[in-house]
Parts: structure tokens; C-alpha cells; sequence
């Protein structure tokens, strides 16, 4: 079994450096620190135990933009259920979409030396997890697309889920379609317009219609609806709005207007939120498995722990459906 004095040669530090990187305490170099940790999970070296430091070393760090309505919430469920049931604590932070406040909780989950990190929805550089994956901290990305660092990920095909809500509005006989588009740059809301204009590209008697960019509550769903009308009019049968969210304030905003769902203009969600099927009608959408998106990246995490040897990097792709409630009115 590895000690401190092997970790401390093995790195060319003192052992009085070595106790500083493990408890974050004192002035230590970056490279050193870096160097040092590579060599403490390179020897899987493990202090002695007092109760405190143990639990360290059985952390998993959690990093989500919000948890507002239910969506990275109930992923932050299936995370915490499947590590707790294998003996591993979890820490929480929001970022609440700030760039600088992801790199904040990072930089707070480095220090703190977690076992690993579960970030959603990553706004930041995802280069910005190199630092982990280099000093041995598993690191796992749900509901983001990680295509250049070393790590496992989990996700839902997102384009071809608004492909299908393109082709399963146009069977209902709707030609002119709008969508309502989540916050900028975010993984989701790119690959949901961009599934639609896959399928507006094959369909030659398809209009789709992009309104302003906005967010993901409700209050912009209202916005986003109340520009639309006030420069275009009501020229679509159909609205397909990023999430449930979304499709609730742009009800409420068509309401406003005398606009009647689905008499007038359907509207189809996406999320499948608790309040959907609440709605006045009960809101047709796409739901997505949340908590089990929660739990593949937990178990990805935890046996990426556990493994003794090398495995290739795996993208889980989870499945989406549609539920159809009242929302939707054939045409």
C-alpha cells in the first residue's frame, strides 16, 4: 500500500507539499498540484483515515445551470439515487447559466479533490475539464455534447426528436410551423431547430418559422409570442416551443389575444413536465427520461472509478417519446 513518503519521492515534493495539495491548505503551485495528483491516483493512494478525509475520497461533485420547473432536478435525482446506493456522497452547485460561476464550482470541486464530476448542460469551453481528466477525476457530461476530452456522456437525440415533432405535426395536416427557440448557443435548442429544418429540407410543402431567440421559463414564451404577433400576425397553425415552460407562457400570451389552443393554433412542448398534462388543454409534448439520464451518468462515473483497465469513452443516447394530449387538433 502506497504512503505519503512514496507519493512525496514519487513527485519530487516534499511531504509537507504533498499534505498541502490533499488538504487545500498553503500556497501550492499549479503544476505542482497537478503533478502531485497525477501521482496520488497513479499509486491510488489513500490518506489515513480520518473520517473526514475518507469521505473525500467517495464525492462526487454536481454541476447544474438550475433547478427550476423539473428537468435538472429529476436528473439530479437519478445521480444522487445510484450514488448513494453504491456509497458515494454527492455535492450540488448551480451555475445559473454564468460562464464565470461554472468556472467558479469547478475550480471549488478541484480543490476539494472530488472523485469525480457530472456537469449539465455545460455553457463553458468544454477544454475547461482537461485539468480533471488529467489529474484522474472521472468526469461524466449529461444533457451537453463532449466531443474533444476524455469522457464518458449521456444524452437524448435531440434533432431527431424535433424531426419527429415536424413529421408528427404535418400528419395532422399543419404546414406552417413555428418554433420558439430556448437560449442561445445551448446544445438543445441547436439540435432541436436543427431537426426541424432537416425535415422542412425534405418536405417540400413545410414553412417553418423561427422566432426570437429567448430562454427557457415561461415569461419568455410570452415575449417570444407577443413580438411574433406583433410583426407577422398569426401566420402558422402550429407552434413547437424548446420546452413545456415555454409552451405554457406562449399559451397564456395567445390566450391574451383572443388566440384559441387548439382551435386556432396547436402548440406541442417538449420536457414532459410534472404541470403538462395540467394544462388547459393538457399540453401535447416530448418527454425525455430524466432520472434515468441521471443514473447512466452516475453508474458511467462510478464504474470508471472502479475499473483496473482502460475503456473506451461512451456516449449514451437515450430514448424520447410523444405524448400526445389535447393540445394538437388535426387540420
Amino acid at each position: 500500500m502506497a504512503t505519503i513518503k512514496d507519493v512525496a519521492a514519487e513527485a519530487e515534493v516534499s511531504i509537507a507539499t504533498v499534505s498541502r495539495v490533499l488538504n487545500g491548505s498553503g500556497y501550492v503551485s499549479e503544476d505542482t498540484k497537478l503533478r502531485v495528483l497525477r501521482v496520488i491516483n497513479r499509486l491510488n493512494y489513500h490518506p489515513m483515515p480520518s473520517i473526514r478525509k475518507k469521505s473525500l475520497y467517495r464525492t462526487l461533485g454536481v454541476l447544474l445551470p438550475n433547478t427550476m420547473g423539473n428537468h435538472y432536478g429529476e436528473i439530479f435525482m437519478g445521480v444522487e439515487d445510484y450514488a448513494h446506493k453504491n456509497g458515494f456522497n454527492v455535492m450540488l452547485a448551480m451555475a445559473r447559466e454564468m460562464v464565470s460561476r461554472e468556472q467558479e464550482i469547478l475550480n471549488e470541486y478541484f480543490q476539494r479533490k472530488v472523485d469525480g464530476v457530472i456537469v449539465a448542460t455545460l455553457h463553458s469551453d468544454e477544454h475547461m475539464l482537461n485539468r480533471f481528466i488529467e489529474s484522474g477525476i472521472v468526469v461524466v457530461a449529461v444533457d451537453s455534447p463532449i466531443r474533444e476530452v476524455k469522457a464518458d456522456s449521456v444524452n437524448i437525440d435531440n434533432s431527431f426528436a424535433a424531426y419527429n415533432v415536424a413529421k408528427f405535426l404535418f400528419e395532422k395536416g399543419h404546414r406552417r410551423v413555428l418554433f420558439l427557440p430556448g437560449q442561445e448557443g445551448v446544445h438543445a435548442s441547436k439540435e432541436r431547430l436543427k431537426g426541424l429544418r432537416k425535415f422542412a429540407s425534405r418536405t417540400s410543402d413545410f414553412d417553418l418559422k423561427v422566432a426570437k431567440v429567448g430562454g427557457f421559463e415561461p415569461h419568455h414564451g410570452q415575449e417570444a409570442i407577443r413580438d411574433y404577433l406583433q410583426d407577422f400576425g398569426v401566420d402558422f397553425t402550429a407552434i413547437f416551443a424548446v420546452n413545456d415552460h415555454v409552451a405554457m407562457g406562449a399559451m397564456q400570451e395567445l390566450h391574451k389575444n383572443g388566440v384559441r389552443v387548439p382551435d386556432d393554433v396547436s402548440m406541442i412542448g417538449f420536457d414532459d413536465s410534472v404541470h403538462a398534462p395540467y394544462t388547459i388543454p393538457a399540453l401535447t409534448t416530448v418527454s425525455q427520461p430524466r432520472i434515468e439520464m441521471g443514473s447512466a451518468a452516475a453508474q458511467l462515473l462510478i464504474e470508471r472509478l472502479r475499473l483496473t483497465q482502460k475503456r473506451v469513452f461512451r456516449n449514451i443516447v437515450l430514448p424520447t417519446a410523444l405524448v400526445e394530449r389535447d393540445s394538437v387538433k388535426a387540420i
